[in-house]
């Protein structure tokens, strides 16, 4: 039987990789990489040695900033 790690959710309070991150988001991981080196999107990552991380509770947060309401719609 494996025991294989579960993926990272939203709700976990953990660091991740460019890939989960990238997977978590919905877009390349290299996309990630390009916006670290441009700034183009300031989600916070955290540098250990060459690794870079991400804590899925800033992506979240990155997540609820850059959400926009529908336009046109009445509440």
């Amino acid at each position: 039987m494996s025991h294989l790690p579960k993926p990272a959710t939203l709700s976990d309070d953990v660091l991740i990789d460019q890939i989960e991150a990238g997977k978590i988001l919905g877009i390349p991981p290299a996309t990630l990489q390009k916006w670290r080196s441009t700034g183009e999107n300031n989600i916070p990552f955290i540098k250990i040695g060459r690794g870079v991380r991400y804590r899925t509770t800033d992506l979240k947060s990155w997540i609820e900033a850059n959400t926009h309401p529908k336009i046109g719609v009445k509440a």
